[in-house]
């Protein structure tokens, strides 16, 4: 399965004209993670298969070289499009269509586990009431009660209560409750009660000290070690 992956993206990425880069762009990806893809090394998120079916005018189905039933929509497919790697993932559906963000319906649901999990993958909005160990990906926004380790992208906003390590995107503001470490890139403000360590931040910070190579925004907190700020330095009284 990882192999016939890994062929397809690569032969509808050059039948659509894209470089590695260009594809990774696209995504919000590094071109590393695509020639990784492609040369079956790892596999894409859930998240990115619809994404890559339309950027590919295919479906879900050929990606996986699996023919369509006939008479139906090229957005529905017949299988489940991902691997038993132990990830939990959550969607809404349709009939056997798989919603997206572009549906506008999927925020109106929340993904919700009870407990620790390794990784979290969904569609829609993300409330573990644990720790996640091994990153976490959604469409909405991600509320995670306890500690958040492995990163994790999201088009909202990201509540973590713990302690979150492994950089993270998101489309909104993001909140934690301890230590974050690890790079940042923060359509808003990120809000952090303990201290920060990272390369590189995007975003206004809030936070109690902060060792960090650049910032791109507003900084407010006790003390600062950084290289670089293109933003406002406020030093907390």
């Amino acid at each position: 399965m990882c192999n016939i992956l890994a062929t397809n993206i690569q032969t509808y990425r050059k039948k659509s004209g894209m470089t590695q880069e260009e594809l990774a762009n696209k995504l919000g990806v590094s071109f590393q993670a695509v020639s990784k893809w492609e040369n079956a090394k790892s596999l894409p998120d859930i998240l990115f298969l619809p994404v890559l079916a339309d950027l590919f005018n295919c479906n879900i189905d050929e990606l996986f070289s699996r023919k369509s039933e006939p008479n139906v929509n090229n957005e529905y497919c017949t299988e489940l499009p991902w691997e038993d790697d132990g990830v939990i993932r959550g969607v809404v559906c349709k009939g056997r269509k798989i919603l997206q963000k572009k549906d506008n319906i999927t925020e109106k649901f929340t993904f919700e586990i009870i407990g620790d999990a390794k990784s979290v993958q969904s569609q829609c909005n993300i409330y573990v009431e644990g720790c996640v160990s091994g990153g976490c990906n959604a469409n909405g926004e991600v509320n995670i009660t306890g500690h958040l380790s492995g990163g994790c992208n999201s088009n909202g906003n990201v509540t973590v209560g713990g302690h979150f390590s492994g950089g993270c995107n998101a489309g909104e503001n993001i909140t934690v409750g301890g230590d974050l470490s690890g790079d940042i890139n923060c359509g808003e403000t990120v809000q952090v009660n303990g201290n920060v360590k990272a390369d590189k931040i995007k975003g206004n910070l809030v936070c109690n000290s902060i060792k960090c190579d650049k910032v791109e925004g507003n900084v407010v907190c006790n003390s600062i070690d950084s290289d670089i700020v293109k933003g406002d330095i406020k030093i907390k009284n």
